[in-house]
């Protein structure tokens, strides 16, 4: 009996919920510094309501309600990663609060200049890949790391020296933080996967282990219960999907490092292992390839006219003959000849 002929759905409640999120907007950090300030002074002990809001109003030039200081210091106690795990105390004694444990800091970051000139050139680098390309929890760790750490000038007074290729916001990564806890975490997901082809939709229960981008486009590989292998679904034609309260299914650790390294694009050609593929560059090409090289098994013996000979360990791909087609006279696929005939079969 299959494993998808085995699958119940579950009652919603059932189901595996994400967790809340709390505000780490720059004005709800910016008080939660002043609060910890006031916390860790030494010569005033046991800040009172009254002196933290006095405090914003000193250093943010406002003043917060008290009902917005309450749920800031609630926000600051919420155990990691939703929160800062403070032990914040109010002392009945001393009406006031305080830090139960005197070592404790909101940051225990101490960055040197350098340091966070580092800091900011890898939220650059984040910055123009651009935030669609990652989830909602990696987005708000990063506004935590920025405002515990660092005060950023405002971003308009600044010219960007780094630029990418900006695509729109790709269908399907509004669950990419789903897909992530699945794959980390071993869950099982149920969705419903559109067919382009077929213009229908069919319910999977995949046992996931990689999120893959290629190409500006994201796949969600692992093992599906109904086609008993591992497969590839592209994100953009997922919906509905539910994390599972069922025993996950591991896949091989060969097949999964073959997909993290010998894999050129997603759809590797079914039962083919990894081989030595040779492929002709002319003069031109060889210049890109040596440049940009296609895979770290890469391997270029140049000839007597310019051209090269250039070899991969791969597992050959639908991605990877299609590559090779789009560099018309410029690449000549040599061997192995089953994936010359493949690729020749595909220009029609």
């Amino acid at each position: 009996m299959s494993y998808l002929h085995c699958f119940t759905p579950m009652k919603n409640k059932e189901r595996m919920r994400p967790e809340p999120r709390i505000n780490l907007s720059k004005s709800a950090m910016r008080r939660y510094k002043v609060i910890d300030g006031l916390l860790r002074n030494p010569m005033k002990k046991y800040p009172t309501m009254e002196e933290i809001l006095e405090a914003c109003n000193d250093k943010l030039d406002y003043f917060p309600s008290v009902e917005t200081i309450q749920k800031d210091i609630r926000n600051m106690k919420m155990d990691p990663p939703l929160g800062f795990g403070a032990p914040i105390h109010f002392s009945r004694v001393h009406m006031g609060y305080e830090y139960t444990d005197p070592s404790y800091t909101l940051t225990s970051l101490s960055l040197q200049d350098a340091e966070i000139a580092t800091i900011e050139k890898a939220i650059d680098l984040i910055q123009a890949i651009g935030g669609s390309r990652i989830g909602d929890k990696f987005n708000h760790a990063m506004q935590k790391v920025l405002s515990a750490t660092l005060e950023k000038k405002d971003q308009m007074e600044r010219i960007p020296v780094l630029q990418t290729m900006q695509t729109p916001v790709s269908k399907g990564l509004e669950h990419f933080d789903l897909y992530y806890q699945a794959c980390k975490e071993r869950i099982p997901i149920s969705f419903l996967h559109f067919s382009y082809k077929k213009r229908e939709f069919k319910h999977v229960v995949i046992h996931p282990f990689l999120i893959k981008e290629f190409e500006n486009r994201w796949y969600l590989i692992g093992y599906s219960e109904s086609h008993k292998e591992i497969r590839t679904f592209g994100i953009d034609r997922i919906s509905q999907p539910e994390l599972l309260k069922k025993d996950f299914i591991e896949s091989d650790s060969h097949a999964i490092q073959d997909y993290l390294h010998d894999v050129y694009g997603v759809y590797p050609i079914k039962g083919k292992q990894k081989t030595k593929i040779t492929i002709h560059v002319s003069d031109l090409a060889t210049h890109y390839f040596h440049a940009y090289p296609l895979h770290h098994s890469q391997r270029i013996e140049k000839q007597n006219f310019g051209d090269s000979l250039i070899t991969f360990q791969l597992i050959p791909s639908v991605e990877l003959a299609r590559y090779f087609l789009s560099q018309g006279r410029h690449v000549q696929l040599i061997s192995p000849k089953w994936f010359v005939e493949i690729t020749e079969s595909m220009k029609l």
